[in-house]
């Protein structure tokens, strides 16, 4: 006699475990990837954060480099959102310079590029291109932010693009305790970071 009950596909998770299961495991996935990079972190570790079975994140992300990619395009999508909403937002162009910095830093993560390196031999060149793209969403938004800057006379002549390479660079200091730390907050340093980009470094003129 055949049962009554519809066999689940192997792996699936409970009803009770979706649809917000997904998006449990890519904001925790995307935490976990941040905090402590690509080697240290398995599916395993994904799913005991989440209270779920492995199961269950092999059901909605095939393997490692799969929940990777996912997690690390949903944190730079939100990098991007958040920062399109300060620079369109009020304030001098300095002050929103300003916030955008303070925002970045305060979010003290492993670095970017070490962690790509990490996880280079597991992703395809498919997922490493989709990343980088996502990457460079936030360099164009800068550099339209700084060349509409330059055509309202707000700031000297170059190239908007390298401007906003290298003010992405400048806050990577985040993490270095030398630089932050109990005589300096991240905020103080995302100000300083912005006035040495706002002035430069050749001596006033008196």
């Amino acid at each position: 006699m055949k049962s009554d009950k519809i066999k689940r596909k192997p792996g699936r998770p409970k009803a009770s475990e979706s649809p917000q299961t997904m998006a449990l495991l890519l904001r925790t996935a995307s935490f976990l990837f941040m905090e402590h990079g690509y080697e240290k972190v398995s599916l395993e570790t994904v799913a005991q954060a989440c209270g779920v079975t492995k199961a269950s994140v092999y059901y909605y992300f095939a393997n490692k480099s799969v929940i990777f990619t996912e997690a690390l395009l949903f944190v730079l999508k939100m990098a991007h959102d958040q920062t399109a909403a300060v620079i369109e937002g009020p304030g001098t162009l300095k002050e929103r310079l300003q916030e955008v910095a303070r925002r970045h830093m305060r979010n003290q993560h492993v670095d970017f590029e070490t962690m790509m390196r990490e996880a280079s031999a597991d992703l395809s060149e498919e997922q490493i291109r989709s990343v980088r793209e996502r990457e460079a969403d936030i360099h164009r938004l800068l550099e339209r932010l700084f060349a509409k800057a330059m055509d309202d006379g707000e700031m000297n002549r170059s190239d908007p693009l390298l401007l906003s390479h290298a003010f992405v660079a400048m806050m990577t200091v985040r993490n270095r305790t030398e630089i932050v730390n109990d005589l300096r907050t991240s905020g103080q340093a995302a100000e300083e970071i912005v006035q040495l980009l706002w002035t430069g470094i050749a001596p006033v003129q008196t």
